[in-house]
């Protein structure tokens, strides 16, 4: 029988769809194109996850600026804090990350910032998740250590000038509000040292030496003419101006400085202006020596309120306790305040915040620059000793000390102008005591040091603890940020998790 039209295509047609039939090959291709599906979402998921944590870690980085922020801000407004932590965040973070939500929280004396948001997925859109929700959180804390800091500040005429008095009181008392209530760290305490060629006291019980005095009867004229126990020049540490007027051609001045020297005797320089006319400039000058005589002191004791010169060396550069039975030890009694009426009392360790800064506003320029009495009633400060005695008890307190000063030493106990170099040893020698005391763990006392705009740069650089604890500012406007920076350190802020 002969075959019809069509017949062999539909066979052939059969016969290949029973062959695709038992294919196993095809079964396989099909499997694997199923199988794929979740490989390609798991691979995309896994990009899209790590698209997340690169995104995390720009979060946790704005939130440790929150963070940081929040520790450093020395007010007591709140709302503020948050405020100035959530600035920070939004600063530091990208501009593409959506933020749901975010909180500044205290837990345990730290402050804790956290954020929570979301960033949209690409390949795990294929599974209807369409973001991917995240959490971070950073936590700062300050150091709890107990801390006694004193500050010792330059309070001489030179001061006086482009705002170098004014700039430091609020300078200070900005620092002070970062420790007042000593929120989330140790027990603080701050005395302030202010000094110019001596330091003031205020009630303190100490065992002194009286000042010795100039014998006018022995002085020849025309010096004995201008002498007396109470009169600028001749008291141990003052120097005095004196006009004598016309003689012959020429205008004379006399400038009188009254010293202890080394070897126990007061002597009496005076210094010869010759001028030739009454406004006493173009003036030629001379400098001999007037009065030159061994004293006896006397011990006096009890309350005392007044100014404090150097004590004999070596103690007026080391900590040592004032104790009668040492005699070089005891302080000496200025022979009066009158060079120094401006300067305010030292006020030993306190945590009466109030106290100190009616005492910083009360600061005032005056006088010449010791900055060695400063130094040395920075230590006395800092320990347990008669007369301050205000010193922490905590084992783990730190000591502090923060010197600023705008000018080159010009006169202590010893010595004037002339001979800075020497005052300047005298200072130097009693930085290295300082940073020599030791804290209750035996790590060493801190000393930080500010110039500002003026003094001796050298100088200061030896008496900080190191290179990064020296500050020196062109403008005294620029003492607001060193005095946190300060703060900041001595806070040891750092975060914690």
């Amino acid at each position: 029988m002969g075959k019809t039209i069509g017949e062999v295509p539909r066979r052939r047609l059969t016969t290949a769809l029973k062959r695709f039939a038992r294919s196993s090959g095809g079964n396989f291709g099909m499997m694997v194109g199923i199988a794929a599906v979740p490989l390609i979402v798991a691979m995309g998921g896994a990009v899209d996850y790590s698209n997340a944590l690169r995104e995390r870690e720009s979060v946790q980085a704005a939130a440790d600026a929150a963070a940081l922020a929040a520790a450093k801000y020395s007010g007591n407004d709140e709302a503020e804090r948050t405020a100035r932590a959530d600035r920070f965040f939004k600063a530091n973070l990208g501009a593409d990350i959506t933020v749901q939500a975010t909180s500044l929280s205290k837990v345990d004396k730290a402050w804790v910032y956290d954020a929570k948001f979301s960033t949209p997925t690409a390949f795990l859109g294929l599974m209807h998740i369409d973001k991917l929700d995240m959490e971070v959180a950073s936590t700062v804390r300050q150091a709890d250590v107990p801390l006694d800091i004193a500050l010792v500040l330059d309070s001489t005429g030179s001061m006086q000038s482009s705002g170098k008095m004014d700039q430091p009181k609020a300078a200070v008392n900005l620092f002070l509000d970062n420790f007042d209530g000593s929120s989330g760290i140790g027990k603080v305490q701050v005395a302030m040292v202010p000094f110019d060629t001596d330091v003031k006291v205020k009630d303190l019980n100490m065992a002194m030496w009286a000042a010795p005095t100039v014998e006018c009867n022995r002085m020849s004229q025309p010096d004995k003419g201008y002498c007396s126990t109470s009169a600028a020049g001749f008291m141990l540490g003052t120097s005095g101006t004196y006009y004598a007027g016309r003689s012959g051609s020429r205008y004379l001045a006399y400038i009188y400085s009254t010293f202890d020297t080394l070897t126990g005797s007061l002597r009496v320089d005076r210094t010869t202006y010759s001028c030739t006319n009454s406004r006493y400039n173009n003036c030629s000058t001379s400098t001999a020596s007037v009065y030159d005589r061994s004293y006896t002191l006397s011990q006096v004791s009890g309350n005392f309120s007044g100014c404090i010169n150097d004590r004999k060396q070596p103690y007026d550069t080391t900590s040592d306790a004032a104790v009668a039975s040492t005699s070089n030890s005891l302080y000496m009694r200025a022979a009066n305040c009158s060079e120094s009426a401006s300067l305010q009392p030292v006020v030993g360790l306190t945590e009466d915040f109030t106290t100190l800064r009616t005492a910083v506003g009360a600061l005032t320029p005056s006088g010449n620059t010791n900055i060695a009495v400063g130094v040395q009633w920075g230590m006395e400060a800092l320990t347990a000793a008669y007369p301050l005695q205000g010193k922490n008890t905590d084992e783990k307190t730190k000591a502090i000390m923060i010197v600023l000063t705008d000018g080159d030493n010009t006169e202590d106990r010893w010595y004037n102008s002339s001979d800075s170099d020497k005052i300047d040893d005298r200072t130097e020698l009693a930085c290295t005591n300082a940073k020599a005391m030791k804290n209750p763990d035996g790590t060493d006392l801190e000393m930080y040091t500010i110039r500002v705009i003026d003094g001796n740069e050298s100088l200061l650089k030896k008496c900080a603890s190191g290179d990064d604890h020296y500050y020196s500012v062109t403008s005294a406007s620029q003492l607001t940020a060193v005095f946190q920076q300060i703060a900041e350190r001595v806070k040891r802020i750092r975060i914690v998790s």
